[in-house]
């Protein structure tokens, strides 16, 4: 439901959009006019941004945005039927729209009538790109969204020469099969003087010469945020972004799903992106990589670290070294969330580091050792180090059993004292040893 005075609100929401008080004005104003589900929405969405990803709060807030957007949705985007593919309220407020391209060339002023649409996602662009990337209509659009239209070096050309882009503040060309070539020519362009955001990630064959080649662009030097995610970088492009002086307001960097190694992460741990990234948003992601041991000792070693909540190392290969290394670290005491799936753990590095592990465990909130080489002792010794503290531990996807033809190690073998009493060792011997059978006395 929309009201016909509701629009000053509105444009107080837009005028001021990275501010949460005229949202919460413009909830208010919803309550007194009769829409109380609309209203709750606002504060459900501004709650769930502010929130960590682990915080607990967040599944009941999650559960509640989406009954009230399943039951009201229709209702709400009504008005925009037959016009746009999807509508995503983001802080309360219906501003982005998924819009077939040619649609969106024919009735493009009657969806800005309808909608203050902020983030504009195109589909199917690819076909009618050279009048896309005429349109004036484009000049209204702060967030553009190309994201999975087969651009390729002919829909980047037509795009990058458009003369309606000087306002744009993000661009998405994700999953668009991209090259390096293709980056140097958007990194030859002037015409994205506003660009704050720019998302690159999942085009596979973006390599070094790409990222260096947007790395020494003076174009870009606005951007505080660069998703390079999925693509195939190694070291060598990846200390050329971060060294680069054009990145100096860059505060989000993902990278994930790339090639970097030691070299690399070494250069970013001694950088001060490290620290920017991590003040920002209080996590550092670099999943699916080839970090190893010697990165992770660096990385270790970094102060900047304090401020880390999130620690994603997931997919690389650290090994037990590299655990080891990386729980020595003094500045890990913030940490709520540590990613550290298919990096090759064995029991050895468990046991080895079970007093980091109980420091870690006083204030870590979940813990990812998933797809290691843990059998059953291993996770064992982490059930017993844990104890009745309430971090969650994912271990799926291991061993699960002890070598053939040798018996499981007891948590009391390695862990002298945990347990107390010769009874109640053997009892939790044979829980070790056979999960799944029922134990007398249990």
């Amino acid at each position: 439901m929309y009201f016909t005075d509701e629009q000053p609100f509105l444009d107080a929401v837009f005028d001021r959009y990275a501010d949460d008080r005229p949202r919460l004005v413009y909830a208010d104003f919803l309550d007194d006019s009769g829409a109380p589900e609309r209203a709750e929405l606002i504060r459900v969405q501004l709650a769930l941004a502010r929130l960590d990803e682990d915080d607990p709060r967040r599944l009941a807030l999650a559960d509640r945005q989406a009954e009230l957007l399943t039951k009201n949705r229709d209702e709400w985007t009504s008005h925009l039927a037959g016009l746009v593919e999807t509508v995503d309220f983001r802080r309360g407020v219906p501003d982005s729209a998924s819009v077939d391209a040619a649609t969106f060339l024919e009735r493009g002023d009657e969806l800005f009538e309808r909608l203050r649409v902020r983030r504009l996602s195109l589909r199917d662009a690819a076909p009618v790109m050279v009048k896309v990337a005429a349109s004036p209509l484009l000049a209204r659009v702060l967030e553009l969204d190309l994201c999975n239209c087969s651009l390729g070096n002919r829909g980047l050309n037509l795009l990058v020469q458009s003369p309606h882009l000087q306002k744009l503040d993000t661009l998405d060309l994700g999953f668009n099969g991209l090259d390096d070539a293709d980056v140097n020519i958007l990194a030859r362009s002037s015409n994205f003087p506003s660009l704050t955001s720019l998302a690159l990630n999942d085009n596979d064959t973006i390599g070094d010469a790409g990222a260096t080649s947007l790395a020494a662009s003076p174009f870009f030097a606005g951007l505080t945020t660069l998703d390079f995610s999925g693509n195939d970088i190694s070291d060598a492009g990846f200390i050329a972004v971060v060294a680069s002086e054009s990145f100096a307001k860059l505060r989000t960097l993902r990278v994930s799903g790339n090639r970097i190694g030691d070299a690399g992460i070494t250069v970013l741990a001694r950088s001060a992106m490290l620290a920017r990234i991590i003040k920002a948003e209080s996590e550092l992601v670099l999943r699916a990589n080839t970090i190893g041991h010697a990165g992770a000792a660096v990385l270790a070693s970094r102060p900047a670290l304090a401020a880390c909540t999130t620690l994603d190392l997931s997919h690389n290969y650290l090994g037990d070294s590299g655990l080891a290394a990386l729980l020595d670290s003094p500045h890990l005491g913030r940490l709520k969330t540590l990613r550290l799936a298919r990096n090759q753990f064995t029991d050895a590095s468990v046991i080895a580091c079970r007093e980091a592990f109980d420091r870690l465990f006083a204030h870590l909130r979940f813990l990812d050792l998933s797809g290691n080489r843990l059998t059953r002792s291993g996770m064992g010794v982490l059930t017993a180090i844990r104890g009745e503290r309430t971090v969650h531990i994912d271990v799926t996807g291991n061993v699960q059993s002890a070598v053939a033809g040798h018996a499981p190690v007891a948590v009391s073998d390695v862990l002298p004292g945990v347990l107390d009493g010769v009874a109640e060792a053997a009892l939790r011997r044979r829980q070790i040893a056979h999960p799944h059978h029922r134990t007398e006395g249990v």
